[in-house]
This record gives structure tokens, C-alpha cells and sequence, in this order.
């Protein structure tokens, strides 16, 4: 358990860590997009983020936006925690359609309440599919809600029977154990969004994270693909909860773009004693000295682990997983005028080894994955 209690410190540590992993301060995406955005206010929200990240992926088609953000009004806090004492760390991965999405935001949420000092007990995770799953299932369960409206406690039987899902956001045990009995959403699931479901649970068993399949994660308004809760062994006395999911339908929604698909995830914190200007703070890395390249979804993945010796390194990295070319990485590292560059392709992954290349006179080596530790030590002397 953390003992540390002070929200501002909690932003500074999260935005921190999410810096490292390659996400950007959403203000810096609605920088980049200020010719293809409309100006509109409340830039801390989860719906104008979306936003502005779709028309980010606007002008850099194909290539996926990692953003994060601070609000001191949350907007899709669970129920059963008060909103004026909660504050929001965001974070959003859009244009990635694949589970990679999943898996960068979930190891970036577990280094970040880890560090913190927060032990993660379990991920509560379900699946509801792309939408004709969604719609099979919803037809069942508007079947059975109905058959079920007079089991239910008084405070769901009105709103039960306007929509089947609000139930689900109730915690009384008198409604919780009429919805355990009820149809399953992982039940009607697409082939294509079962696979999906099947290829995020092997990347939470590659990270480590245990996981458990709760059917009653249900009644979130964005209506996710693919949905999830983190359980902390003991209460925090900063983090009050964190959840997710992949939201391609609703992005959809909000960009007005057939293609919009992405993931997000939300941790919220008391935010008492938090001034304004925490909320606004986009974190200050240090000057990297490392650019580590990623090609290919394995790379991306096996590239993870290299992210984590170089945070046990304390070696400053810049990363740019949403870039899918080459050439652009190359720029991007020439700019930031860093010594070397980590390069880690399709082959590289499969052999367990990365490329160590000087910028300054393009010499290159190979190193084994097992001895980059030691490698390291020499670039930070």
C-alpha cells in the first residue's frame, strides 16, 4: 500500500511514467491538430480528447496518437465514488486497432500504480464485441431484465426497465445476484471478437497481471469492445480506482470518422489539497539519451521489456510507439540529438537481441537482450 497521500505528487509520478512509455500531454496532440480542430472548451475531458485525437490521426493517417491527461472533473467516474472529491488521470491510445493498444496502456497503468507504491491484486476484465455481438447479446438481455424486474431492489427496477444495462452500475447484492443469473456477453461474441478477446488475455499473462473474467462488468455508457477494472490488494490512500476498455464504436461516435478505434483508461484519485495548476502540468522528462525504435507489432510488444530495463537504468529514453516507418523514427531521434539509438525489429525480437547504433557516426552492434543491462551501465557512466 502507498502511503503517500499528495494528489499533486501522484500527477507529477503518473505523467512521469507515461512520458517514458511514449504517451504525449493531450494538449500537445490538440497543438499538433489546431488547424483541423474547432476551438471548444474543456480540454480535460474524455470526449474532447477523443476528439482531438481523432482529428490528430486525421493529419498523420495510420498512425496510432498516445495522449494523457488531468481533470479534476471526471466523466465517467464510477457511481459509488463522490465526484467532488475525485480528480482523473487519463489515458488514450486511438488508431490502434489491434491488441497492441490494450497491452502498451495496461503495462503503462501497472508501472504506474506500482511505482506509486500500489500492490495490483487483479484486472477484472469482460468483452462484449463489436456491435452485432453487442446487439445479439443486448436482445437476450432485454429478454431476461424484464422476466427479472420484480426480483429487483426498488432502486433498479425504474431504470431496469428503460435500459438493461443500468443495473449493472448498482452495487446492491439484491440486483447484483439477479444479474449473476443472467446471460453472458463473452456468450455472443463474433469469431473475430473473440480472437481479440483471446490475444489481450495472453498479453496480461505475458505482463504478469492477474486477471479474472467478472460478467457483471457491464453498464458503462461508451459501450466498450472490451472492458476493464484494477483491483489494488489493499486501499490506497490516494488511488480510489482504475478502469478501461476499448471504445471503437463510441470514438466513432464522437470523430465523426468510420475508422476511429481505440483504447483508454482512467485513474482516480482523491484529489483534495490539489492545486488548479496540478491538473494542468504537462510533467518535465529528462533529456533522453536514448531513441528506441520499434518496427513491427512483435517488436512493439518485446519492446516493452526493453523500456523496463532502461526505467531500472534510470536512463532517459525517447520512444515513439504510435510511429509505423522507419524514417520518421530517424528524425525524430536526429532532432532530439541523442548519442544512441536502440533498434528493435521483427527479426531482432524473434532473436532476442537489439541494435545499438551512434548517431553520431552511424557504427552499430548487436546486443543481446540478456546483456543490455550490463550495456546500459556503460551509456549512463
Amino acid at each position: 500500500m502507498s502511503s503517500r497521500t499528495s494528489p499533486a505528487s501522484f500527477l507529477k509520478h503518473a505523467s512521469d511514467v507515461a512520458n517514458f512509455y511514449g504517451f504525449r500531454p493531450a494538449r500537445e496532440v490538440e497543438k499538433a491538430a489546431a488547424n483541423r480542430l474547432e476551438k471548444r472548451r474543456g480540454a480535460n475531458s474524455f470526449d474532447t480528447v477523443a476528439h482531438v485525437n481523432a482529428m490528430f490521426l486525421a493529419l498523420r493517417p495510420g498512425e496510432p496518437s498516445l495522449a494523457y491527461y488531468a481533470s479534476p472533473t471526471p466523466t465517467f467516474l464510477p457511481k459509488s465514488f463522490p465526484l467532488r472529491e475525485t480528480g482523473e488521470f487519463g489515458l488514450q491510445v486511438i488508431g490502434s486497432a489491434d491488441s497492441v493498444g490494450e497491452v502498451v496502456l495496461l503495462k503503462t497503468l501497472s508501472a504506474i500504480l506500482t511505482e506509486w507504491g500500489s500492490t495490483i491484486q487483479r484486472v477484472r476484465v469482460n468483452a462484449t464485441g463489436d456491435k452485432d455481438s453487442q446487439q445479439r447479446f443486448m436482445r437476450e438481455l432485454s429478454v431476461y431484465i424484464k422476466k427479472q424486474l420484480g426480483n429487483f431492489h426498488e432502486c433498479c427496477k425504474e431504470s431496469g426497465a428503460l435500459n438493461p444495462l443500468t443495473p449493472y452500475a448498482c452495487n446492491d447484492a439484491e440486483c447484483r445476484a439477479v444479474l449473476a443469473g443472467g446471460p453472458r456477453s463473452m456468450n455472443f461474441l463474433s469469431e473475430k471478437s473473440r480472437g481479440h478477446f483471446r490475444t489481450v488475455l495472453e498479453h496480461l499473462e505475458n505482463l504478469g497481471l492477474p486477471y479474472e473474467i467478472d460478467d457483471l462488468l457491464l453498464g458503462d455508457a461508451r459501450d466498450p469492445h472490451f472492458a476493464f477494472a484494477i483491483d489494488l490488494a489493499e486501499e490506497d490512500a490516494t488511488v480510489v480506482a482504475s478502469t478501461g476498455g476499448r471504445f471503437d464504436d463510441y470514438l466513432k461516435r464522437q470523430s465523426g470518422r468510420k475508422e476511429g478505434v481505440g483504447v483508454a483508461a482512467s485513474i482516480f484519485f482523491r484529489k483534495q489539497g490539489a492545486a488548479k495548476a496540478s491538473f494542468t502540468g504537462n510533467g518535465k522528462p529528462h533529456a533522453p539519451k536514448i531513441y528506441f525504435v520499434q518496427l513491427g507489432t512483435r517488436a512493439k510488444l518485446q519492446g516493452l521489456a526493453v523500456v523496463d530495463m532502461l526505467r531500472e537504468a534510470r536512463i532517459p529514453v525517447s520512444q515513439s510507439f504510435d510511429a509505423a516507418h522507419l524514417s520518421p523514427q530517424l528524425v525524430a531521434a536526429k532532432e532530439l540529438g541523442v548519442p544512441f539509438m536502440l533498434i528493435m525489429g521483427q527479426r531482432e525480437a524473434l532473436d532476442g537481441t537489439i541494435i545499438v547504433r551512434s548517431t553520431q557516426n552511424s557504427s552499430q552492434q548487436i546486443v543481446a537482450l540478456a546483456q543490455l543491462p550490463r550495456f546500459l551501465k556503460t551509456l549512463n557512466k
